[in-house]
C-alpha cells in the first residue's frame, strides 16, 4: 500500500480503517452513523443564498459548514432533519428532497486522532418560518454561491460539506424516499413513499 494518501485507493482506505481497533474510532463506530445535512435556501432578487454554521466544537470549530447532526433512533428522517435545523438555528423548515446519499471516511493523520465513517443524507428545504440565529452550535450566516467558493478558497469551509454543495445544492435530482415500518420479526405495518414539498 503506498504511503502517500493520494494515490491509495478505496480499497487500501477500507482495509486501512477496518484495522484500526475500537479504540482509535469514533465513539469506538463499527458501523457508520447516520447524519442529516441541510441545504437551507433562500431567494434573493440576486438569487439563492444558504445559510452555513460556523461551528463552535472540535473538529471543526471556526470552520463553516452545512447545518445539520444526528439522526436520532425511531425518527423518520424529514423529522431528523428539521429538529437538527430548528435546533441549530431556529428555523421551521420544510424537506424539498433528498439530494445525495455520501459515505465520508474520516482518516486519522496521527496516532492521536480517531477515525470516523459517516452516512450523510444530503437534505434541501424551505424555510417556513423564522428567522436564523445563532444557537449553541454557533453562528450562522446566509451565502451566494460565489461566497460559499470564497469560503472554500481560504480553508474557511469543511472541505467535505464545500464539496457537496459544490455537487448537489443546485441539483434537481432527488433520491427517492420511503417511511417503512416493520414489526418484528416479518410483518410490514406500513411502506409510505414520502411525497416531498
Amino acid at each position: 500500500m503506498s504511503s502517500h494518501p493520494a494515490a491509495m485507493s478505496n480499497a487500501d482506505w477500507t482495509e486501512t480503517l477496518a484495522a484500526l481497533a475500537a479504540d482509535r474510532r469514533w465513539h469506538a463506530q463499527s458501523a457508520p452513523a447516520p447524519i442529516v445535512i441541510a441545504f437551507i435556501r433562500r431567494t434573493r432578487p440576486a438569487g439563492d443564498e444558504f445559510l452555513l454554521i460556523r461551528r463552535n466544537k472540535p473538529p471543526y470549530a471556526g470552520q463553516w459548514a452545512l447545518v445539520g447532526g444526528k439522526w436520532d433512533f425511531g425518527e423518520t428522517l424529514a423529522e431528523a432533519i428539521t429538529r437538527e435545523v430548528r435546533e441549530e438555528t431556529g428555523l421551521t423548515t420544510a424537506l424539498v428532497a433528498v439530494r445525495a446519499v455520501v459515505s465520508e471516511r474520516v482518516v486519522p493523520r496521527s496516532e492521536d486522532e480517531l477515525a470516523a465513517h459517516f452516512l450523510l443524507l444530503v437534505c434541501d428545504l424551505r424555510v417556513v418560518d423564522g428567522e436564523a440565529a445563532a444557537y449553541a452550535e454557533g453562528e450562522v450566516a446566509w451565502f451566494a454561491p460565489a461566497a460559499v467558493a470564497g469560503l472554500a478558497e481560504t480553508g474557511a469551509i469543511i472541505p467535505s460539506d464545500h464539496a457537496m454543495f459544490h455537487a448537489y445544492a443546485a441539483s434537481a435530482a432527488a433520491v427517492p424516499l420511503a417511511e417503512v415500518v416493520m414489526q418484528a420479526p416479518a410483518t410490514l405495518l406500513s411502506f409510505i413513499p414520502v411525497e416531498m414539498s
